[in-house]
């Protein structure tokens, strides 16, 4: 049996792989699809302490398993599940601060943006080893910032992660079988952070900034250098999880922080390396796309047809997106994080079902709240959001 064979409703025409693969292509499925990243707000729904969510594999489960028979079914199992913070932190490459550990036990992962990269470190980059440059400057910067890397050597810190690597892919074969009993497709085989904004996460705002005026054409250089043993690490982990989506986080590539014409001269280059090699192993790649990204368009357009999702986070205007972009990629949202928090459930389904209606029109789209659901959002909202998928979101066959 595939993955999601099964019909999650007995009017579906489709499996939820099958649902996916037609928005992918810009073709109109059976009904709009949905995916729910619940990662942070699991454990406030279903009462457990976030630091044993976040440590214990069979806490996350039981979470898991428990929001969905609460708020399900939807589509797309969104799996953001580190089984440990040091590959958290190398996927990533963010200093994070745990509940239980530097936070209070009930409170979300926090984000310390910390300078862990020097000016002297695209040198070490460009005159490095073009095989695994990616690997290698990870390894490098990783004991910069993360106490479970500090102090350890090359061969110990990668024999750490190869351990919590196969731990994962543990993790996930359990959830994929669940998945498939439950009609669902799990969303991601890998997921990281791109090189460039690896680069400006690494620097921290301000020294960035600057290099982008100081020092530009090494940035270029330095993310095209990684671009290629980066796109190759994600293709490899993909196909060994057995899942051929990989998502991409472009958490500072936005208008948000750059020019269209940085983003176009500096970013693209290498954002381009990365997706094309992914498309040319047969899987699609996600770019989970943070800030506005509506000037960035352009740009993006030059990217393959057809095969990329675009996920925004609600600072780009979704419809605007399906306008000027919606006719190349397969959009991925975007209900505000305010409506799931603050509106009524008749505000959220209205809400759905003009995002449906609107950029739904045609298919190419996918259900969605922007970027992560709020801790604190209310379940109602969540079982609005996803009841609107099936009530307004079928086609006409």
């Amino acid at each position: 049996m595939t993955e999601g064979a099964k019909k999650i409703f007995a009017g579906d025409r489709l499996t939820a792989e099958e649902r996916l693969e037609k928005v992918v292509r810009l073709e109109e499925p059976d009904r709009v699809p949905v995916s729910m990243m619940i990662y942070y707000y699991g454990p406030f729904h279903a009462g457990a302490r976030m630091s044993e969510y976040m440590r214990r594999p069979s806490v996350y489960r039981r979470v898991s398993r428990k929001v969905y028979e609460d708020l399900g079914p939807w589509d797309i199992y969104y799996n953001i599940n580190p089984v440990s913070r040091l590959l958290y932190s190398f996927v990533l490459m963010m200093k994070y601060l745990y509940p239980g550990d530097e936070l209070p036990d009930d409170v979300m992962a926090q984000v310390e943006e910390v300078e862990y990269m020097k000016p002297e470190d695209y040198d070490a980059i460009l005159e490095g080893s073009f095989y695994l440059a990616d690997l290698a400057f990870r390894m490098r910067l990783l004991p910069r910032f993360c106490k479970e890397a500090r102090g350890a050597g090359a061969a110990r810190l990668l024999g750490r992660l190869a351990r919590d690597i196969v731990r994962q892919k543990l993790f996930w074969d359990q959830d994929r079988r669940w998945c498939r009993r439950q009609g669902m497709v799990m969303q991601i085989g890998f997921q990281a952070e791109m090189p460039f904004d690896v680069f400006s996460m690494a620097r921290t705002v301000v020294p960035f900034s600057l290099d982008l005026f100081q020092r530009p054409e090494k940035i270029r250089r330095a993310a095209l250098r990684l671009a290629p043993s980066f796109a190759e690490t994600c293709v490899w982990a993909a196909r060994w999880m057995g899942v051929p989506r990989i998502q991409l986080y472009c958490h500072r590539t936005s208008t948000s922080f750059l020019s269209p014409r940085q983003f176009e001269e500096l970013a693209f280059p290498s954002l381009e390396a990365v997706v094309c090699r992914i498309l040319d192993a047969g899987m699609t790649p996600i770019l989970h796309c943070d800030g506005d990204w509506r000037k960035n368009f352009k740009t993006l357009r030059r990217l393959p047809a057809r095969k990329v999702i675009l996920q925004l986070d609600g600072l780009t205007d979704i419809f605007r997106a399906k306008e000027e972009i919606g006719d190349h990629m397969c959009l991925f949202g975007d209900v505000p994080a305010e409506k799931l928090v603050l509106g009524s459930p008749q505000e959220v389904e209205e809400y759905c079902h003009r995002l449906i209606e609107e950029v739904g029109r045609g298919g190419g789209f996918i259900l969605a709240a922007g970027c992560e659901v709020p801790y604190n959002a209310k379940p109602e909202n969540l079982r609005a959001l996803v009841r609107s998928a099936f009530r307004y979101g079928v086609y006409a066959s």
